[in-house]
């Protein structure tokens, strides 16, 4: 009887209607955008993770002598200091069936170009302490190339520091930011990441599934909260690709 119950309701998840699933979605998602829009727990945590962050770039500001590289921090962009919950409200509303990858980032594109989105709570005052301290700044983000000129321009009108072609890292062709990671630790000590994806780390996380990515958070555990920073997301991520490779359809 047991196994009858549970291939019904396998065969009821699977003729679920596109429109169905579409509204399920956008209802999980819309409690998400909610909870960041409204709650105080989500600027609490922001100023949680820049104020945690800092004090690590503190302490090696301090201790730094001359021979040593130079420092640096590494974070992302969307969801780390910028906050796109504005267009996820627009795109949540308009969610249905036919929604595509394509059709998502050509609006999203045009989001960018808008200059809408806002600092996230405490990001300019911790990027210009990080920037006071000396370290460099790099904005790793998987943002396509042609988004560049769009997130130069944008990230400028937000008074963000170090905003330039040298700093600003986009996906040139692989969404695995390791070698990116690699190539800028070769010239600098990085102090600190930040990001929302646990693909924002140089932990070996890129295509591995739920169970994977949740043992290799288990090794690193002495590192979060220290050198990596992770800033609260609950709209969308990498995490959900960890549960099935064809989850976005």
């Amino acid at each position: 009887m047991k196994k009858l119950v549970v291939m019904f309701l396998a065969v009821m998840l699977f003729v679920q209607s596109q429109a169905e699933a579409a509204k399920s979605l956008k209802d999980s998602a819309g409690n998400g955008v909610l909870w960041m829009q409204t709650s105080a727990e989500y600027r609490a945590l922001c100023y949680q993770s820049y104020n945690t962050a800092l004090e690590q770039v503190k302490a090696a500001a301090a201790s730094f002598k001359s021979g040593d590289k130079p420092l640096a921090i590494i974070l992302d962009c969307d969801e780390t200091v910028v906050d796109n919950s504005p267009f996820f409200v627009e795109l949540f509303k308009h969610l249905d069936g036919n929604t595509s990858l394509e059709s998502t980032m050509a609006k999203f594109g045009e989001w960018i170009a808008s200059g809408k989105a806002q600092a996230m709570p405490g990001a300019l005052e911790f990027l210009k302490s990080v920037d006071a301290l000396g370290a460099a700044i790099f904005y790793v983000t998987n943002k396509p190339a042609n988004m560049k000129p769009a997130t130069l321009t944008h990230m400028k009108s937000l008074d963000f520091p170090q905003v330039d072609e040298v700093h600003l890292v986009l996906n040139s062709g692989d969404s695995n930011k390791e070698p990116r990671f690699s190539e800028i630790e070769k010239s600098y000590n990085v102090v600190v990441y930040l990001g929302d994806s646990m693909h924002d780390f140089p932990i070996g996380m890129y295509g591995q599934d739920s169970e994977a990515r949740r043992s290799i958070v288990d090794a690193q555990r002495e590192h979060m909260g220290k050198k990596y920073i992770v800033l609260p997301n609950p709209m969308y991520g990498s995490w959900m690709a960890g549960m099935s490779s064809n989850y976005g359809k």
